[in-house]
């Protein structure tokens, strides 16, 4: 019930400075809710980093502060191709932080690693981290409270990664959540170890190569151990009327709080091209940064996930019963965006 009212509440806040703010001008996209799910009420104010290891072996962890926590859970954020420096996900990470957990971000792709040794990279920094982690003495990790989220290559892996947990001896992640995934050369391990205590979500934008839709509709039906009730599919409608626009493609996930993706086309323009198809490559140009495809399709997701998974113990039917878990915010002259689709039978 809270859930739901922080959500009407920030549902009506936004209504009202909408209409407040429509002047017949360009229409500009919304902002960040005041609270509930994806809000901007946080319970810290910064973040603190540390990082071990070199090239494909390293890691970054980010942490709450201010103030510090003794205890947290932890979420394993996994990156798309070419985007492993964690800049590219800095406004989900300070948002996750913000809200009282630690954020490890595995640099797997790194230098010269072959697709088949992202996989081990992932688990050997995990491993690594949760050894550091208990030798700094200073947050205690919360392994009843795990979350892995993994963007485009790294939704393929976050897949993998939740499935193989047993044999690897890492925690059971209670949320798995994976978005625009994008599968290439990697190959998609038996999903049926995924724990049937998780709470999954796959996320798709009408925007994304078809090949990649599917890619995210197969990982879906595949990890076939969790009960109906307990996945969603979510796919992001773009929409187009004011500007920005909202496109919902591969790209939107990306979170950064400086303008560095640009830079790293020129910089590795090479891969790009090998990479990416030409209508791809134009796309990233006009990447944006922190927009509504982040608040409502990410973050809020994320949070009514975990609330879900970890404090309620429920199912996930209330993403299809509660409309302001589907809402995407207004535009400044009022009009709604185009709000998630969510089904279990995608």
């Amino acid at each position: 019930m809270r859930l739901i009212t922080a959500a009407l509440f920030s549902a009506l806040l936004l209504t009202i400075c909408a209409r407040a703010n429509a002047t017949g001008e360009l229409k500009y996209g919304p902002v960040q809710p005041a609270v509930g799910p994806g809000g901007a009420l946080y319970q810290h104010e910064s973040l603190t980093t540390w990082e071990r290891g070199l090239n494909h072996e390293r890691y970054q962890v980010f942490e709450p502060a201010e103030p510090a926590l003794a205890k947290a859970g932890l979420v394993i954020l996994l990156h798309d191709w070419l985007t492993e420096d964690p800049e590219h996900y800095m406004g989900l990470i300070r948002h996750l932080c913000r809200c009282g957990m630690v954020v490890v971000f595995p640099r797997f792709q790194g230098t010269s690693a072959l697709e088949e040794d992202y996989h081990p990279n992932i688990v050997r920094s995990i491993k690594d981290f949760l050894l550091q982690a208990f030798a700094r003495k200073q947050i205690q990790i919360d392994l009843n409270h795990v979350a892995i989220i993994g963007h485009g290559a790294g939704g393929v892996l976050a897949a993998n990664l939740a499935a193989s947990t047993d044999y690897f001896g890492l925690p059971k992640p209670g949320v798995v959540m994976i978005i625009t995934p994008q599968q290439r050369s990697l190959k998609l391990l038996d999903l049926t170890g995924i724990s049937r205590q998780a709470r999954m979500a796959v996320i798709s934008g009408d925007q994304v190569d078809p090949t990649n839709d599917q890619t995210a509709r197969e990982i879906f039906y595949a990890a076939d151990r969790i009960k109906s009730d307990n996945k969603v599919f979510i796919t992001v409608l773009s929409d187009f009327y004011g500007q920005p626009p909202l496109i919902a493609d591969e790209l939107a996930p990306l979170s950064p709080e400086r303008p560095i993706y640009e830079r790293l086309l020129i910089k590795r323009r090479h891969e790009f091209v090998r990479m990416f198809r030409e209508q791809q490559v134009a796309s990233s140009l006009r990447t944006q940064a922190i927009d509504a495809f982040d608040w409502f399709a990410i973050f809020r997701v994320f949070d009514a996930l975990q609330q879900i998974a970890f404090v309620k113990q429920a199912g996930l039917n209330l993403f299809k019963n509660t409309p302001e878990l589907r809402f995407m915010g207004y535009w400044s002259d009022g009009r709604k965006l185009k709000g998630l689709l969510v089904t279990n039978r995608p």
